[in-house]
């Protein structure tokens, strides 16, 4: 009962952190392009628009979707399927997965330390440094893929590490991890497939096991995505179609630097490190208090080769990406818990004896409780009274609600070439309305952002009546 009561404030302090930075965001309206994108094909999908093999974007651009492979959009249409097709349904996905992936960070950390309750009651602190990166909660707001990714690559992590370090059902749990890669792959492509790595990262580091071992783990945990890949091109012609076309259309792509974000190959490391920072800032907090109290931490708390274990990990997602120059902030966000993990688990001997020192019926501990727990009331608060706004493209989105009004379900409206790269507009409209825009053939409406020269209003076309602030609305005059 003492060391529940000793955890609570962080606990609580943690939950506060999610409502504050997950919660009250993802309940706004409004994302980031890719995300929107990625929910209009599986909101087709659901409605039979498109299948798993060959998904759909819309009527007029990207009739087949093949910019990724498949899984994360088949689970984001199966809750579709079973709970409608409500924006909160996206945002409970997104959800979904961010609290899967914080379980299994949560249940990693007791295995670790299934021999010192102490420490293993803190699983806190690995899921609280994970969720302060910014990276991580900006993906879980926005629905990118790597937030359905990391929930698999953690997962294989978290089978792996109990065969090879706990010996527990070696067999079984190898082939799990393996089975959660292969989902990782059919996420994202070769970039959920660097767990692999994890036993020669173990043989390197722990010399838990002889090379011969090593290398035949490695190749069982290898042989199950490869082998599922091979029966599923066996079995379905479908599926050897559908990689083709993300062979084509994505890799060769991105190998040839046609989508480039940046010269520099190494600027994903910078991008590493400045994610990072809010980990550092708080572990400099936490190393202040343990020096000034003079704490010393217990030797046997440490797992050094542990810590090593996860960083290894870490850089074999992270470093491959730098292959490309194509290289985004949020590319990294599946690596992100396990550098959580080890520079918790660095800290948390220190932070454990430090926070055990303390007695219950200190009055700054039980300040800290009173506050912590006003916090999280806060929190919650604060998330419902953000129902009904928008975090981003607010104007827009009231436009296109607007529009909604008058232009037919399902149809097809026009917009100027300049705004053809003006994703988010197209993909809002596909979201929200089942509305497909193009910039060729004539139809019954047409939209331009205001600023834009009204020359490019195509003849015959009149402004139709209606109250709004970033888009225009014509219809053709018959």
């Amino acid at each position: 009962m003492r060391l529940k009561s000793k955890i609570l404030p962080f606990w609580l302090f943690t939950l506060s952190a999610i409502f504050i930075l997950i919660v009250s965001q993802l309940i706004q309206d409004g994302s980031f392009m890719d995300g929107m994108l990625y929910i209009c094909v599986s909101k087709n999908l659901a409605m039979g628009n498109g299948t798993f093999w060959n998904l759909n974007f819309s009527q007029t651009y990207l009739t087949s979707f093949n910019e990724q492979p498949p899984l994360y959009f088949g689970l984001l249409a199966l809750f579709y399927k079973v709970l409608g097709t409500s924006m909160y349904v996206e945002r409970l996905f997104c959800f979904a997965c961010f609290a899967v992936n914080a379980f299994f960070i949560h249940k990693l950390w007791k295995k670790i330390y299934s021999t010192n309750p102490l420490i293993a009651s803190h699983s806190w602190l690995p899921i609280l440094f994970w969720l302060s990166i910014p990276v991580c909660f900006w993906a879980y707001i926005n629905h990118v893929e790597e937030t359905v990714m990391s929930v698999f690559t953690i997962a294989s992590i978290y089978f792996i590490y109990s065969a090879l370090f706990l010996n527990q059902k070696i067999i079984r749990n190898i082939l799990l991890g393996g089975l959660f890669i292969f989902f990782a792959s059919l996420t994202k492509g070769i970039q959920g497939l660097f767990p692999i790595v994890a036993i020669g990262a173990y043989w390197l580091v722990v010399r838990g096991l002889s090379f011969k071992k090593m290398v035949l783990y490695s190749l069982l945990l290898i042989s199950v995505p490869a082998g599922l890949y091979f029966i599923l091109v066996l079995a379905n012609h479908d599926v050897y179609d559908s990689y083709q076309r993300y062979f084509e259309t994505r890799l060769v792509k991105t190998f040839n630097n046609v989508g480039a974000t940046t010269g520099n190959r190494f600027e994903l490391l910078f991008i590493l490190f400045q994610e990072l920072l809010p980990i550092v800032a708080i572990s400099s907090l936490i190393l202040f208090f343990t020096k000034k109290y003079k704490v010393v931490d217990n030797e046997d708390s440490n797992h050094y080769k542990t810590i090593f274990w996860f960083l290894l990990i870490g850089l074999a997602g992270a470093l491959p990406l730098m292959v490309t120059l194509e290289q985004r902030g949020f590319y990294l966000v599946t690596v992100m818990p396990f550098f959580a993990m080890a520079i918790a688990m660095w800290l948390s001997p220190q932070l454990t004896t430090l926070i055990d020192k303390i007695p219950n019926e200190h009055k700054g501990f039980k300040i800290a409780k009173v506050t912590a727990l006003l916090l999280l009331l806060i929190s919650i608060v604060f998330s419902v009274m953000q129902i009904g706004k928008s975090k981003r493209d607010e104007g827009i989105l009231k436009d296109i609600y607007t529009i909604g009004t008058i232009v037919p379900y399902n149809s097809i409206i026009n917009m100027p070439k300049d705004m053809v790269n003006d994703w988010s507009i197209v993909c809002y409209f596909q979201r929200y309305l089942d509305v497909s825009i193009e910039s060729e053939n004539k139809h019954t409406y047409f939209i331009i952002r205001k600023d834009l020269p009204k020359a490019l209003v195509p003849n015959n076309y009149k402004l139709y009546p209606i109250q709004t602030t970033d888009l225009d609305l014509y219809k053709l005059s018959e």
